[in-house]
């Protein structure tokens, strides 16, 4: 998942400047490579590509989703959502 996150930037273009000038985008960290949003209070949420087919025909946005679904136990659409929104960006 990883991998396809960290070669997922490459393709997109508004992650591709956040790489090439970081300076210019103080909300934004980079560690290894991989991308970070700095949200609230200095939690950090992973920046996800918008890149289709990267992990076969599926999004990594909708493995993102897949995983969440699973980790919160199928609580429903707004645990869900609050459990992506806290961890992940896109």
């Amino acid at each position: 998942f990883m991998q396809g996150v960290h070669a997922g930037y490459k393709g997109d273009a508004f992650f591709t400047k956040i790489l090439e000038n970081p300076s210019h985008y103080p909300t934004f960290s980079i560690d290894e490579g991989v991308i970070y949003t700095n949200y609230v209070m200095g939690v950090r949420c992973l920046c996800i590509p918008r890149i289709p087919g990267l992990k076969g025909p599926r999004r990594l946005t909708e493995l993102v989703i897949d995983y969440a679904h699973k980790m919160i136990g199928h609580l429903g659409s707004m645990r869900t959502a609050e459990y992506i929104r806290r961890w992940y960006w896109w």
